[in-house]
């Protein structure tokens, strides 16, 4: 017996061998109930939540165009559970997470909408990890404090990233000793001199970004690892290798990857987490480890499984379904199955 489900995805030509595809899939495969739907039609009509969606009856795979035209517009509302499998376009984010929000409080998120919001973010990292397990980190719109932490000491490196981007978006490596970290960090902030200099400020308005900068940790070269946890167990995941001329190990990026290994000091930490994300509305999350240290959150469509299916050979989406389902039911956050 499974639950009717709701997986709200990005409409897009046809489907990847990602989560959009892999998650639907495999929760048909568990006997589950699973209707599709496009996250950029959220809407509120006469109190309802709706969205343009339709009902999965076979397992859709990697080139298979998306079915734009079994797209109806159904109520939201009528599910067990909704899993959100994408971040909301920019030009809708703020009012996406307002509906998603509405839609929280009658159904059961995978990951509560408020907890993906803030925690889905390289700024609030301290709010989710405990210090001991996080580098040295900084979050600033301002040059002149970010620059005053690199130039105390050439000893120490960092990496700048954007709070809200991904897939290895303007990241940059950043040391006193080298010529140009003081361009990448006016570049992060938002280049303010330049920009006020030229346009003023009156003109242009405020120019400053924020951006999260962290200690470089030397050993993720050698041990960082993407783990996916599902009801608060790891899973899968891979190991992430660094090309020499890159400090990034994104896998999207064309870098190498390889099946996931946990050490026992490793595995319990990913136990020990998933407890603490559990506590806090996350029950899947991708987590980048370089041990002991968590490096990113990854809460909304982290790649582990299809980069598992890669490197192994092995589909675990049934796995993390089920592991899923029974932390989600031993919660009380979702009833025995009742199709």
């Amino acid at each position: 017996m499974g639950h009717k489900v709701l997986v709200l995805i990005s409409r897009m030509q046809e489907y990847r061998l990602d989560n959009h595809s892999l998650i639907p899939n495999g929760l048909l495969r568990c006997g589950h109930e699973v209707h599709v739907a496009d996250i950029e039609t959220l809407g509120i009509s006469a109190g309802t939540v709706m969205c343009d969606m339709f009902q999965l009856d076979r397992e859709y795979h990697k080139g298979v165009p998306f079915p734009d035209m079994l797209l109806t517009r159904r109520s939201a509302e009528d599910f067990e559970l909704v899993w959100l499998l994408t971040s909301p376009h920019p030009n809708l984010f703020l009012d996406t997470y307002q509906l998603l929000w509405v839609l929280n409080q009658r159904v059961p998120f995978v990951n509560d909408a408020s907890a993906v919001l803030f925690l889905n973010s390289k700024n609030c990292l301290p709010a989710a990890i405990d210090e001991d397990h996080l580098p040295t980190s900084y979050v600033s719109n301002s040059f002149d404090e970010l620059n005053a932490v690199v130039t105390e000491s050439s000893d120490r490196s960092w990496i700048l990233k954007p709070g809200n981007e991904g897939c290895g978006a303007d990241i940059y490596y950043v040391n006193a000793r080298e010529k140009n970290f003081r361009a990448l960090l006016q570049s992060a902030t938002g280049n303010e001199v330049s920009r006020y200099e030229n346009y003023g400020r009156q003109t242009v308005g405020l120019s400053s970004k924020y951006v999260a900068m962290q200690e470089y940790i030397p050993t993720v070269a050698e041990n960082e690892k993407r783990v996916l946890l599902a009801g608060g167990v790891p899973v899968c995941g891979f190991h992430r290798y660094h090309n020499d001329d890159d400090h990034r190990a994104n896998a999207t990026l064309g870098n190498k990857f390889s099946e996931l290994v946990l050490t026992a000091d490793e595995e319990a930490f990913c136990h020990d987490l998933g407890k603490s994300l559990m506590s806090q509305g996350i029950y899947f999350a991708g987590i980048d480890l370089a041990y002991p240290y968590v490096l990113e959150l990854n809460l909304e469509n982290p790649g582990a499984i299809n980069w598992t299916i890669r490197s192994t050979g092995v589909d675990r989406t049934p796995e993390v379904v089920n592991h899923l389902m029974t932390a989600l039911e031993r919660d009380g956050r979702l009833k025995a199955s009742s199709i």
